[in-house]
């Protein structure tokens, strides 16, 4: 594992990933709703949906990477 982390199973890191999407989810929704009557939850909304929407994509753009470059190494040993 990386540097700073905890020890754990990937299984784990799973766990805690699917755990907080739910609620990353729930609050871009809230902003979603408040921000059609108030000007600021709409501008934090935008702000917070900015955030996260670089940072899971890089990590979904990354996940598939991985998984094509370990398929090519299947294929290399077969």
């Amino acid at each position: 594992m990386g540097e700073g982390f905890a020890p754990g199973s990937s299984a784990d890191l799973i766990a805690e990933l699917e755990a907080i999407l739910p609620e990353l989810r729930r609050r871009l929704d809230d902003y979603l709703e408040r921000g059609a009557h108030d000007i600021i939850a709409a501008d934090e909304g935008f702000n917070f949906a900015g955030q996260i929407q670089p940072l899971l994509s890089e990590l979904a753009e990354h996940a598939v990477r991985t998984r094509e470059q370990l398929l090519d190494l299947r294929r290399a040993r077969s």
